[in-house]
């Protein structure tokens, strides 16, 4: 998901489905994959670059996957240029309506199964978890959701918001500061960080519900981690 294809477990465990949600992953051009320093937000905010550079690397390793696996795709970016370019090497992409549906029960139901929209996706997890419970499968366990981003959160003196990102494909922490995506500079505010946190945990519990309309369980094998909405369990008790 998003960038796991730079890890040395894509290869390895080598998935059937991948999927990609951030608009970061689509919304550039050539030049810019061959020189991710070429982006335009690195003029406001120059570590982009190496955020740039992880999005490069990721494509290239989808692109340059040679088992077969069915890639999933916001249907928004389907004319992106980096999926034109996907297409072009025989990848097998599955589009799917990023459509965020509100309003009763039996309505979002019946939207979400016809896979007209479905619960807004604050992180790929969302998504992915969503796409699953849709699939039809009936046991999904979850693991690697420590979600303790507000753990990594630095507020310094000028009130400026920093996080200090650590990722499994990152080999040192990356400290950057918190900007808004649209291009003026301006530094995000503590509270829509926490903000947006709520939405995640929102987003869960939408799943859930979702999932046991679906008779779907959903567990999570995480261990400890900051996700209070699925069941847990043992990783040693399924395997």
């Amino acid at each position: 998901m998003n960038k796991f294809a730079i890890s040395p477990e894509f290869h390895s465990l080598k998935p059937h489905y991948y999927l990609l949600l951030d608009g970061d992953f689509f919304l550039f051009n050539e030049t810019v994959f061959q020189d991710p320093s070429k982006h335009p937000r690195v003029q406001l905010k120059p570590e982009f670059t190496v955020y740039q550079d992880q999005i490069n690397r990721t494509w290239h390793a989808i692109l340059e996957h040679t088992w077969g696996m069915t890639l999933f795709i916001p249907r928004t970016y389907k004319k992106s240029f980096v999926v034109a370019l996907a297409i072009k090497q025989n990848i097998r992409i599955q589009f799917f309506n990023y459509t965020v549906t509100q309003g009763f029960n039996w309505f979002k139901n019946s939207v979400y199964a016809m896979g007209l929209g479905m619960p807004q996706s604050q992180n790929v997890i969302h998504a992915t978890l969503f796409l699953a419970i849709q699939m039809g499968v009936k046991n999904i366990y979850i693991t690697g959701i420590d979600h303790d981003f507000h753990r990594n959160l630095v507020l310094d003196d000028t009130n400026t918001l920093f996080e200090e990102v650590s990722h499994f494909y990152n080999k040192e922490p990356f400290r950057h500061k918190l900007i808004h995506a649209h291009g003026n500079g301006e530094s995000v505010r503590l509270k829509e960080v926490f903000y947006n946190l709520h939405k995640v945990h929102v987003g869960y519990e939408e799943l859930h519900r979702f999932a046991k309309n679906c008779k779907c369980q959903v567990f999570n094998i995480t261990p400890g981690g900051f996700v209070d909405e699925f069941p847990r369990v043992s990783l040693d008790t399924i395997a």
